[in-house]
């Protein structure tokens, strides 16, 4: 199996004065075509540092990160911006909507950065296929926030994107509702999208194909999830985060 992403010793500094800040320390993580990941750990463990390097929102300080076999360092960001749009999609905790605009509107909002018109045909496809059909008319005001983050999630499939990265998608949302995400975030990966997808729940976390454990910037578990389902050593991972 190709790998989506294949990053090696990735380290992110920030300075603060003379004091040099690890948000990332030699992260190696890799992710395969098709396959559903969930990374983990305390506030402040690096997990949307990590996200953000894996996105190309943000250059590492050093290390290799490649994208569907593309080395990522020494790109200009305009080769970086291309590479996002045609490969990447986002889905944030804050759903960022425009507010005047309706949902169908919202999940079209991509397409007038890119060069794919043509996806304005599957706009009703993808209404349909987070639950928004009867909704699409809707101002986010007037919508749940679940319904919100479902049109965040739509509006991130609009370019037809290789891989989806969400940063703690579900916490704004109630319980039940933070279950239906993840039922769709299933469905999506049943239909062979890749993704990449930081929570603090580790309930959710656990219906991925594979889980990392991220603390102090640095990866220290690895969890094929097929392979700990049904063992006892969770507590473990409990007491890692």
């Amino acid at each position: 199996m190709s790998e989506t992403i294949d990053a090696k010793n990735l380290t992110k500094i920030y300075r603060r004065g003379r004091e040099e800040i690890y948000a990332l320390n030699d992260v190696d993580i890799r992710v395969s075509n098709g396959e559903f990941v969930s990374i983990i750990g305390p506030y402040g463990s690096g997990k949307t540092a990590l996200l953000n390097v894996l996105g190309c929102l943000d250059t590492p300080t050093r290390g290799s990160l490649r994208l569907n076999g593309i080395e990522t360092s020494g790109l200009k960001e305009k080769d970086l911006v291309r590479l996002r749009r045609d490969n990447i999609g986002f889905v944030f905790q804050q759903f960022y909507l425009i507010p005047t605009l309706t949902a169908r509107e919202n999940i079209e909002l991509p397409l007038l950065f890119s060069r794919k018109n043509g996806n304005r045909s599957r706009i009703d496809e993808i209404l349909e296929l987070v639950d928004l059909g009867n909704r699409s008319e809707h101002l986010p005001r007037q919508l749940s926030g679940g319904e919100m983050q479902r049109v965040a999630i739509g509006r991130a499939l609009i370019n037809d994107p290789k891989i989806i990265l969400a940063d703690e998608p579900t916490g704004n949302l109630d319980s039940g509702t933070s279950k239906k995400i993840f039922d769709l975030f299933r469905e999506l990966n049943n239909h062979g999208l890749t993704l990449v997808v930081v929570t603090h729940n580790l309930e959710l976390a656990r219906q991925a194909h594979k889980m990392y454990t991220l603390r102090d910037g640095q990866i220290v578990r690895c969890e094929d999830l097929a392979c700990v389902l049904g063992r006892n050593d969770l507590k473990v991972q409990l007491e890692v985060v």
